[in-house]
């Protein structure tokens, strides 16, 4: 197990008020958001180390930024739904 330490910090009340607020309907505590976070900062270290290895260009897009770029057209379960029928005939010899 991880060894845990007490951390004090200096925050806006009313971001913090709101934070506890959502994190308790998903049973989740500020604690649990801020090591999250802390964490997700040493991913994005490791990965901009990594871009620079392999010479590639660092980019980072938000949520809303994947969604509205997401290509239009076919849908993949659709796609997915097709090859495995596909698969399924040639296996079945019908």
């Amino acid at each position: 197990m991880v060894k845990k330490v007490k951390v004090t910090l200096s925050l806006r009340e009313d971001l913090v008020r709101k934070a506890k607020s959502k994190l308790a309907l998903e049973g989740r505590t500020l604690s649990d958001a801020v090591e999250e976070f802390l964490t997700t900062c040493d991913e994005i270290d490791f990965l901009d180390r990594l871009c620079e290895a392999l010479g590639v260009e660092k980019m980072f897009y938000t949520t809303s930024e994947v969604i509205a770029n997401r290509p239009r057209g076919f849908r993949a379960e659709k796609v997915l739904r097709e090859a495995r029928s596909e698969r399924e005939k040639r296996i079945s010899g019908h």
